[in-house]
């Protein structure tokens, strides 16, 4: 009896034969430490050492990648949609315009990687170390950055709409004209962070760390200060900006403030 057309097509979906990397990819990528535009879907490739390998264009998707080594590696362009990377290093790692959606970064050692222009929404970035990343232009809506290390990290222009940066250390970090619209920074450190600019609309400061930080023409609207220390941040300009939002905030004689409202200084 013929199987019927429909049944055949889930067949083949379900497969893994449907879903298996090439054997030859492999075996260049492993003999070479390069494989631009390679299929290596769904490998086991955990604990491997690629380190400045050329992975332009790669297809990874589903692979299992735990505490590989790309550090250095070119994986612009890769598709490396819910990939397990964690405990990976991928320092000063190239992966501008790759697409990670669902990927997952927790406890990864990202220094200095590009990440511009990347597809990363909902992507676990948990205390993962990212210092100095570049993420311009990327999409990371819904993406965890819950404990994560991103001072230095440049997020400018970037689509970070429902994003977690609950407890994560972000010194410096940039964040101008980013769209942060019900981002978590709940007890985050944002200590001489840039968010100038920046649409803050219904965000979660509670108990953030704002010292020193710039918010001048960024949208603050029902955004939630409860305990948050703005000493030294610069409020000139912002919109969206009430005195009920500052009544339970503390700041200092430097916090910068439109003219009309005023701020507690913080305790000791």
């Amino acid at each position: 009896m013929r199987m019927p057309a429909l049944a055949l097509l889930c067949l083949m979906i379900a497969s893994p034969a449907a879903f298996a990397f090439d054997k030859d990819d492999m075996a260049k990528l492993k003999e070479t430490g390069s494989c631009a535009g390679c299929d290596l879907r769904a490998a086991k490739l955990q604990s491997e050492d690629f380190t400045d390998a050329y992975m332009k264009g790669a297809n990874l998707r589903d692979t299992i990648l735990k505490g590989i080594k790309l550090e250095n590696a070119n994986l612009a362009n890769a598709d490396l949609r819910r990939a397990d990377l964690e405990k990976s290093n991928l320092t000063n790692a190239n992966l501008e315009s790759a697409i990670m959606q669902g990927a997952d970064l927790e406890k990864a050692v990202m220094k200095g990687a590009d990440l511009r222009q990347t597809d990363l929404r909902d992507t676990d970035f948990e205390s993962a170390d990212v210092e100095g990343g570049k993420f311009q232009k990327a999409d990371l809506r819904k993406a965890s950055f819950k404990r994560a290390n991103l001072s230095k990290a440049n997020f400018s222009d970037t689509n970070l709409k429902d994003a977690n940066f609950k407890r994560a250390t972000m010194v410096d970090t940039i964040f101008v004209d980013a769209e942060l619209k019900d981002a978590n920074f709940a007890r985050a450190n944002l200590t001489n962070a840039r968010l100038d600019g920046a649409e803050l609309g219904h965000s979660n400061f509670h108990r953030a760390t704002l010292v020193g930080a710039n918010l001048a023409g960024a949208d603050v609207s029902d955004a939630a200060f409860w305990g948050a220390d703005l000493s030294g941040a610069n409020l000139k300009d912002t919109e969206g900006l009430e005195q009920q939002q500052l009544d339970v905030a503390c700041g200092d004689k430097k916090t910068l403030l439109p003219n009309d409202l005023l701020i507690s200084d913080c305790p000791g």
